[in-house]
């Protein structure tokens, strides 16, 4: 199950480095022994909701590893929730995904679950032997959340074999080899990056973790520690470009997903990591991965997401033209359901299809859709025109509610380029009607994960209108 490898290897190769944090080296040994004393610890201290749904906030990235493995090895949900959410949001998501402990660096109060502080669990001893729980692969043991970069955050339950199966697929398609040293540049609390530190350790890598998430810290890390596996969203790598342009020779491997990787940047990336293959994954909480490209072997459309995974199927539904994805990769249900659904096939909420040689292509989403005079708009279509300009960084496509068009096309951008230039831009490759009104802002507003904020981003560009004198 989940979680075993790291016994193996603490008995084969105690010695050698697992996980380096700050300037630590912890061997597979201590990883082990971590591990236990935290299960053995929280089993003290949480008592009846012990082997239950357990959500976690901790700061210390080796603290959430640990008790992370704690609750998964002692027969528990682990329900990592993002610790730079603000108190209002985490009771929002408490409340809605119904953990039966949650556990924080402080106290929480007037949370709608008990709560207990690491200091609590650690004060608690350890005196009980408390062997790890035997799991069958069906069983439950983590609790991703969504991105809610469109709305609540709300908690997917996955199965052991969710993740084995992922693990064999990825083994198949990313070209892995031995003693990867892998740096992980988001937070453990979001599932790309806890995917990413989980999968590795699974195989015997070495996995990085940064103390500050910044790309100046990055750009260091990856030349001090000889890194060559990368896991990082788009505006990540986009970061980096920006504040290093050093060639990293060691990274031969860069996973990416979350949001789109547009192939306009691939000339620079590759300039950056002049050895590096660029792997971008298409998927989500629910379903896990879709699809993957890559970009240094595969020139595509930008409405390409790659080639479906391995054990993937995906088709379109007739009436709707929405994909539908089955997997054995694929969530059990969400926590804040009374019962759950172990979906067989997982509606995506993307418009797409696959070609014959096994291709897909994603034309919209359904939660992006516009509608204006009439006329379903998908802002994908225009980020990508958007972001093909050699001078824009980052761009955002949204609705806006307008009396005369139904909704108004607008866009929030970042770079080196006046708005007029890049309407201009925009006319050669869009129709009239699909053409947006850009503003152009120094930074949009992401996510603890890096992906971009996209309820945010309409009040940023509405209150851009205001002071623009625009307020129509």
């Amino acid at each position: 199950m989940i979680g075993q490898s790291i016994a193996r290897y603490a008995a084969s190769r105690p010695a050698q480095t697992a996980v380096e944090y700050s300037d630590r080296s912890i061997s597979w040994q201590e990883l082990h022994e971590s591990i236990n004393l935290r299960r053995k610890q929280l089993h003290a201290a949480a008592g009846p909701f012990f082997q239950k749904q357990i959500a976690l906030a901790l700061q210390d990235p080796l603290e959430q590893l640990y008790m992370f493995f704690a609750v998964v090895s002692g027969g528990g949900i682990a329900v990592p929730v993002d610790e730079t959410l603000d108190n209002d949001s985490i009771a929002s998501f408490l409340f809605s995904s119904r953990p039966a402990l949650f556990i924080a660096d402080t106290d929480a109060a007037g949370l709608a679950v008990p709560s207990l502080t690491l200091a609590d669990i650690i004060g608690a001893g350890a005196q009980a032997s408390v062997p790890a729980a035997f799991c069958e692969e069906t069983e439950l043991f983590y609790g991703a959340c969504t991105s809610g970069s469109s709305g609540t955050p709300k908690a997917c339950l996955r199965s052991h074999r969710s993740w084995l199966k992922s693990f064999e697929a990825d083994k198949q398609l990313f070209p892995f080899q031995e003693k990867e040293r892998v740096l992980i540049t988001g937070r453990l609390s979001h599932s790309l990056f806890l995917y990413g530190a989980v999968r590795m350790l699974e195989y015997g890598h070495t996995v990085i973790l940064p103390v500050r998430h910044s790309p100046r810290v990055f750009a260091r890390m990856v030349v001090k520690q000889q890194v060559t596996v990368l896991y990082a969203v788009p505006t990540t790598l986009r970061w980096l470009l920006r504040h290093s342009s050093s060639p990293s020779p060691s990274v031969r491997l860069i996973i990416t997903g979350g949001e789109k990787w547009f192939p306009a940047d691939n000339q620079k990336i590759f300039a950056r990591f002049p050895t590096a293959a660029l792997y971008e994954f298409y998927g989500s909480a629910e379903t896990s991965f879709i699809s993957a490209l890559n970009h240094r072997a595969e020139q595509v459309s930008p409405s390409c997401t790659g080639r479906l995974f391995p054990m993937v199927e995906a088709e379109s539904s007739p009436d709707t033209g929405e994909l539908v994805v089955t997997s054995p990769f694929l969530f059990s249900g969400y926590a804040e359901d009374e019962s759950l659904s172990y979906p067989r096939s997982v509606a995506t909420g993307d418009i797409g299809f696959v070609d014959e040689e096994g291709f897909l292509y994603i034309t919209g989403r359904r939660s992006g859709k516009i509608v204006s005079r009439g006329r379903n708009i998908y802002s994908e279509e225009i980020e990508q025109v958007l972001m093909s300009h050699p001078n824009v960084e980052q761009a955002v496509v949204f609705g806006v509610p307008d009396a005369f068009e139904g909704e108004k096309i607008a866009a929030l951008y970042t770079g080196n380029v006046i708005a007029h230039d890049l309407h201009v831009h925009c006319r050669q490759w869009l129709p009239a009607y699909k053409l947006p009104v850009c503003l152009q802002i120094d930074l949009l507003p992401v996510l603890g994960n890096g992906k971009i904020n996209r309820l945010r981003v309409q009040k940023y560009y509405e209150a851009l209108s205001k002071e623009n004198g625009n307020d129509d």
